[in-house]
Formats: C-alpha cells, sequence, structure tokens
C-alpha cells in the first residue's frame, strides 16, 4: 500500500510558492513567485490577499473544465502574502477535474498526473505523464522534464482511479504551501531525502510477478501471475485490466482482469514453436508498457 494526501516535498530551492486545493473532484495549484523587498508592481497592480482567496477558493469553471490554465489576475502583486516577508507575484492556476472534458484514457488505472511550471512561472494545463511518454518511454522525471523546458509543481499518483482526496499528491515547494479550502497536508519529505536517480514515482506503483512455466510445441498452457507493490512486495488486493502483447506464440485474448486480490490467469498457445523456443508476454496498462513480462519455455 501506499501513504495517501498531500506532501510537501519542501527545501527544493525554488523562487515559487504556491496554494493548493485538493477535492476528491478536483485537484488545483495557484503559482506565486517571491519579489524582494521594494518590488514595484506593474501594469496589473496590487491586490489583497484576501481578495485573491475568495477567488481562489472557487474552482475555475470555464472550458467545460478541459484544464485551461486560469490566468485572470496574474502579474498581480500580493504584498501580503501569506509566508512572503516582501510578498510575491501571482502567477495564475491550474486545475486537475475528474467530471471535466478530458480524454477516456488520460484518468485511468496507473497514471501520473501533474501539472507543471513553464516559462514565466506560470502553470501549463495537467497532463498523465506516462500517456506523454509512452513512445519514447522515458522512466527518468529529469529526462521528461528536461526534454519539455519544465519544472514540476503538482504530482498525482495514481495506482489506480481513486478520487482525489484518497490519492497520494507531492507538491514541490520550498516552504509548506497555502492550503486552500481546508486542505490539509499528511506529511513532509525533505527534498535532500529523496534519491536523484529520477524514478521516485515507481515505489508508489505495481507490478506484475510470475514463475518461468513450460509449455510443449503447439500445445496451450494457462500462465498464473500475481500483482505486487513495487515498495515492499506485498500483494496488491484489486481488480485491475492490462493489455497484452506476446513476441511469439498466440494469445487467444489480448485483455485480462486480474479478480479482487491481484491474481490473474493468462491462456498461452506455443503454434508454430518447436523445443528450445521462448514465449514473453508482456502485461501493459494504457500506457505504460511491461508493468510485468511472464516467460514460457517450450519443451518437447
Amino acid at each position: 500500500m501506499i501513504e495517501i494526501g498531500l506532501f510537501a516535498v519542501t527545501n527544493c530551492g525554488g523562487p515559487l510558492h504556491y496554494a493548493v486545493d485538493i477535492k476528491p473532484d478536483y485537484a488545483g495549484i495557484a503559482v506565486f513567485e517571491r519579489v524582494p523587498a521594494g518590488f514595484s508592481p506593474g501594469m496589473a497592480g496590487v491586490m489583497a490577499w484576501a481578495d485573491l482567496k475568495a477567488i481562489l477558493e472557487v474552482p475555475p469553471t470555464f472550458g467545460n473544465k478541459a484544464g485551461f490554465v486560469d490566468l485572470s489576475h496574474n502579474e498581480a502583486l500580493i504584498p501580503d502574502l501569506p509566508g512572503m516577508d516582501a510578498g510575491a507575484l501571482y502567477k495564475g492556476r491550474s486545475y486537475i477535474f475528474a467530471d471535466g472534458m478530458n480524454g477516456a484514457d488520460e484518468i485511468v488505472d496507473y497514471s501520473l498526473l501533474d501539472i507543471a511550471v513553464g516559462q514565466g512561472a506560470k502553470p501549463l494545463s495537467w497532463r498523465n505523464r506516462f500517456a506523454q511518454s509512452a513512445r519514447e518511454k522515458v522512466d527518468v522525471s529529469f529526462r521528461h522534464r528536461a526534454r519539455e523546458g519544465i519544472a514540476n509543481a503538482l504530482v498525482v499518483f495514481l495506482p489506480f482511479e481513486v478520487p482525489f482526496d484518497q490519492a497520494r499528491i507531492e507538491v514541490l515547494c520550498q516552504t509548506d504551501p497555502i492550503l486552500l479550502n481546508g486542505t490539509v497536508i499528511a506529511g513532509r519529505i525533505d527534498v535532500a531525502t529523496i534519491p536523484k536517480d529520477g524514478i521516485w514515482f515507481k515505489q508508489f506503483y505495481y507490478s506484475a510477478i510470475s514463475d518461468v512455466v513450460a509449455v510443449a510445441p503447439d500445445g496451450t498452457v494457462e500462465v498464473p501471475f500475481q500483482l505486487v507493490w513495487t515498495s515492499d512486495g506485498s500483494p496488491v488486493l484489486r481488480a485491475v485490466t492490462f493489455k497484452l502483447e506476446a513476441d511469439a506464440g498466440y494469445l487467444p485474448r489480448r485483455r485480462v482482469t486480474t479478480d479482487a486480490n491481484g491474481h490473474g490467469v493468462i491462456s498461452v498457445e506455443a503454434r508454430g514453436l518447436v523445443a528450445g523456443d521462448w514465449i514473453a508476454v508482456k502485461i501493459n496498462t494504457e500506457h505504460y508498457t511491461a508493468i510485468g513480462k511472464l516467460r514460457i519455455e517450450v519443451v518437447a
């Protein structure tokens, strides 16, 4: 199992400050950029934090909640922003809506959703990172961000499709974020304690494991597998549907659904194969390939 709730990954060393709003049907973040003492406001002027807070605590609804970034009042100077000595510039806000105008495969089991910050410290529209990098199979987060020219702000780990308040969400911040609408912090992680290998996310997901089995030439075999959490190897107690892909032989069914205990069985036929051949069956999600690979040896 994984811990759920909002986790602040602190001491990230950036000039940005955030306000976070998490509810069952949405997750949102507002972005602020620190300013030095004596900073002069631009054309957007000055806005009191109480006035902006009242706006931020009502999620945006334009664009059928499709993920457009709300830039109203952006670049306004908020001189009394909590946690900032000299205030900050408001840069806009971005939200993920479970019931918004989303693609059919965007919020699904085995997803990783993020809201990043781009040029000018402005928040970007949310996206499913696994879907974004599926073709290139870019696992490491540093490479993903480098090629896109972005910095992560809010990450939603979804091994299963669940309401956002039942997911693990991390905000990458320098200090604790401002919390909107009763949002609470479940824990804090100093960024210095996170391994720099770029695969921090994997511990919050699962894999499929199985013993090597044998099959006779042109024979059929039933191959059992079990879903286990990557972090500790404990069984995943959940029904999940996967896509199958084989490099040899034949799969009568290209989809498999585990039972409530995370246990599944795949039927494999060794058509046209001879003793000494091997069959590898990859177990894939909608966007992530090979969360497991079953190996079948063809023997006489």
